[in-house]
C-alpha cells in the first residue's frame, strides 16, 4: 500500500483528496445522527456517534501523515501556507461534526416539536454545503492541469462564491432555529436549552468551515 508521502511525487493534492473523503464520510452521518436524535432513538445516536468518532480519527491520521511528510521546501503551484490552511479547513469540518456527537451524548436531549422543522432545514442545508466543499477538493487535480486558469478556474470560482452564499443562508437558518429555541422559555430545561444552542452553533461551524475551503481556493486562483 502506498504511503501518503509517495502520493506527493505525482500531486500534492491527492493526499488532500484522501483526507476529504474521510471528512465526507463524517458529513454523510449528520442526517442519520439527527434522524435518530429526533426520533428519540438514543442507542442509535450512540452508535452513529461512535462511527463518526472513528472516521474523524482516521481523517486525523491522514492529516498528520500529510503534515509529517510535507517537504520543508515544496515546489507547488500554490503557497505552502495556503496548502496547510486548506488542510486545516477540511479537518475543522470533521472536528465540528465530532463535537456534535459529544453534545448529543452529554444527556438525552428532549426534542420539542417546534424545533424539528427548522433543525431539519438547517441540517439539510449544512450537509449540502459541506458536500459542495468536498466536491471542490476533487476539482483541484483538474485545476492544477489547467494551471489555475481557463474554464476550470471559472468553474471553481463560481463554486466558491456559491459556498459563501450557502454559509450566509446557513446563518439565517441558524437564527430561525435560535428564535424557535428561545421561544420555548421555561418549558425547556436550562441544560437542554444550553445544549440545543450549542448544537445550533456546531451545525453553523460546519457551514463556516465549508465556506473557508472556498475562500482558500480563491486565494489559489488569485496568485
Amino acid at each position: 500500500m502506498r504511503s501518503i508521502f509517495s502520493m506527493f511525487a505525482k500531486s500534492p493534492f491527492k493526499p488532500l483528496a484522501s483526507h476529504i473523503d474521510k471528512v465526507r464520510a463524517c458529513v454523510d452521518q449528520i442526517k442519520p445522527l439527527f434522524a435518530a436524535q429526533l426520533s428519540g432513538n438514543y442507542d442509535q445516536v450512540q452508535s452513529i456517534s461512535e462511527k463518526i468518532v472513528q472516521m474523524e480519527y482516521e481523517a486525523d491520521k491522514i492529516k498528520n501523515d500529510i503534515r509529517d511528510h510535507l517537504p520543508q521546501s515544496m515546489f507547488l503551484a500554490v503557497d505552502k501556507r495556503d496548502f496547510t490552511h486548506l488542510l486545516s479547513a477540511q479537518d475543522d469540518i470533521a472536528d465540528a461534526i465530532e463535537d456534535l456527537t459529544v453534545i448529543l451524548r452529554i444527556r438525552q436531549l428532549v426534542n420539542p416539536d417546534v424545533l424539528k422543522e427548522p433543525l431539519n432545514d438547517l441540517v439539510d442545508h449544512v450537509v449540502m454545503s459541506a458536500h459542495s466543499a468536498c466536491d471542490l477538493i476533487h476539482e483541484l487535480e483538474n485545476l492544477l492541469e489547467a494551471s489555475f486558469g481557463g474554464v476550470e478556474a471559472e468553474k471553481v470560482e463560481k463554486a466558491c462564491h456559491q459556498l459563501a452564499t450557502y454559509e450566509w443562508e446557513a446563518d439565517k437558518k441558524q437564527f430561525v432555529l435560535a428564535q424557535k429555541l428561545f421561544s420555548l422559555g421555561d418549558s425547556l430545561s436550562a441544560a437542554d436549552l444550553l445544549l440545543w444552542n450549542e448544537v445550533n452553533k456546531k451545525l453553523g461551524a460546519v457551514a463556516d468551515k465549508s465556506e473557508l475551503i472556498g475562500k482558500t481556493l480563491r486565494i489559489f486562483l488569485a496568485k
